[in-house]
């Protein structure tokens, strides 16, 4: 048995027996992380008291190998991000957010970068003002979703595989994650030059130059959903 410390976030918490609560935990060192808590709910417990969602736990636990719980023992509250905690609308989005992560979230999945980028997206969401939460999600979602393989294809038609213009007479396919042209998908309404900026600028994460935008508009919120697992249709990995 191993004795592991680490950071990590809380993806789900499950009440367990009269006193217990299981975690599931995204760890900066080790990836998605199932712990149990033991007399984590009674009132005098300090494990319970710091474990919370959307804080940036210090944590302990025992590592046994093949046992599908590993026993948390300590746990310090890191950050509390309390900008969050106090806004039903940022409750919300990082609540959206969170479980975006578990649905992607495969096993093995690369834990550093998420886990960074788990960091950096709470820190962001603590400053980000009311009426871009809606740009925040798209982009995490965007740049979580390019960290595991599943950002959309946009170099190429998913279709012929030909190189595509910048823009022109494209269609967008969210069920197959990429672009097709319009000699491949005659169905499929044409993006507006906006629309493609938009994938365009999703595509390559640079939280900056979405600060810079402008107040969204309904082209933005349109567009705003990443892909689902197709991963073979989808390009590698980019950065956030």
């Amino acid at each position: 048995m191993a004795i592991v410390r680490t950071e990590a976030f809380v993806l789900k918490a499950f009440r367990f027996g009269e006193t217990s609560m299981i975690y599931r935990l995204l760890t900066r060192d080790r990836g998605v992380v199932p712990v149990i808590a033991r007399g984590a709910r009674s009132p005098r417990s300090r494990l319970g008291a710091a474990v919370n969602a959307f804080r940036r736990l210090d944590i302990t636990y025992y590592d046994k190998p093949g046992r599908e719980i590993q026993t948390l023992s300590q746990a310090e509250v890191l950050s509390e991000h309390r900008q969050i905690v106090s806004s039903l609308e940022k409750l919300e989005t990082a609540g959206r957010w969170f479980r975006f992560l578990r649905s992607i979230l495969p096993d093995g999945a690369p834990a550093e970068p998420l886990y960074a980028l788990a960091v950096t997206a709470l820190d962001r969401l603590e400053r980000v003002g009311p009426s871009r939460l809606s740009r925040w999600e798209t982009y995490h979602r965007a740049a979580a979703a390019g960290l595991l393989g599943l950002a959309p294809r946009l170099e190429a038609c998913l279709a012929c595989e030909r190189p595509l213009p910048d823009g022109r007479e494209l269609a967008f396919s969210i069920e197959d994650g990429g672009l097709a042209c319009h000699a491949c998908a005659p169905g499929l309404r044409p993006l507006a030059g906006t629309e493609y900026a938009l994938l365009a600028l999703y595509h390559h994460p640079d939280w900056t130059l979405l600060e810079e935008l402008g107040e969204p508009d309904g082209d933005e919120h349109a567009h705003g959903r990443a892909p689902g697992r197709r991963q073979s249709r989808c390009s590698r990995p980019t950065t956030g």
